[in-house]
């Protein structure tokens, strides 16, 4: 099977994001709207944090699933190629590369029944959550909230709640006893309802992310302490903490 897919858009919006919070990136092909898909879905070890991603890809002639060991190897065979568009070759259970310059790479495939046995997660359920609150940040914003975190280490959580019309983010940590804070806007507005209590979320899942995209929508459903973070076609997915 050989599928041709934008270089850039494969390294931002699968590769790099999955190689952050997976050991392994699960590709599968399908086709909608009269269009060809590959698309990922995967999870911490801890199942904290779920990744969807799917990218249009061109010229593939069959459509076969795979699953790629040690994303972040595999990531770094993309450092030699400045191509705008890649095409690669599935072959049993070989992944292949060769460009015009002679450049080329084989990677091994793990057998897909390894992930079927440790799949435990219902993408279907997953998508059918609904949510009461919504709202955009750029990704600039997120950044500067993210980094205050190295500001005051200590404080291991970012709290959110509604405040006068805008959401707010607190960094700090309201079961510790003399704890720094850093407090700012997060949005200027919202859609929906209130947050009146604040949601707490483990700062370490925020730092795992990678966006390409200059917006990020935001939702929240607060009954089930759920937050989803959308970036073009790239959507994590993050359990708020228990207080």
């Amino acid at each position: 099977m050989k599928f041709t897919v934008n270089t850039n858009n494969f390294i931002n919006f699968l590769l790099t994001p999955v190689s952050k919070i997976a050991e392994n990136l699960s590709l599968s092909f399908l086709e909608r709207d009269n269009k060809t898909w590959v698309k990922t879905f995967v999870n911490s070890s801890d199942n904290s944090i779920i990744l969807f991603s799917e990218l249009e890809i061109e010229k593939i002639d069959s459509l076969n699933n795979c699953v790629i060991p040690d994303c972040k190897t595999f990531l770094r065979l993309f450092s030699n190629i400045d191509e705008e568009k890649i095409t690669l070759d599935i072959q049993n259970n070989v992944i292949k590369y060769k460009n015009a310059t002679g450049f080329s790479f084989k990677y091994f495939l793990l057998d897909e029944s390894y992930l079927i046995n440790k799949k435990s997660l219902s993408e279907e359920k997953i998508n059918a959550l609904t949510y009461d609150t919504t709202f955009v940040v750029s990704k600039q914003k997120f950044s500067d909230i993210i980094k205050y975190n190295s500001i005051i280490p200590d404080a291991e959580k970012l709290y959110v709640y509604s405040d006068s019309g805008k959401i707010m983010a607190k960094i700090g940590d309201e079961q510790k006893t003399s704890t720094n804070e850093i407090t700012t806007e997060f949005a200027s507005s919202f859609n929906g309802k209130e947050i009146s209590s604040s949601l707490p979320l483990d700062i370490k899942n925020l730092l795992m992310f990678s966006f390409a995209e200059n917006e990020i929508n935001i939702s929240i459903n607060s009954q089930l302490k759920i937050f989803r973070f959308q970036s073009g076609s790239l959507v994590y997915i993050v359990s708020g903490l228990v207080r």
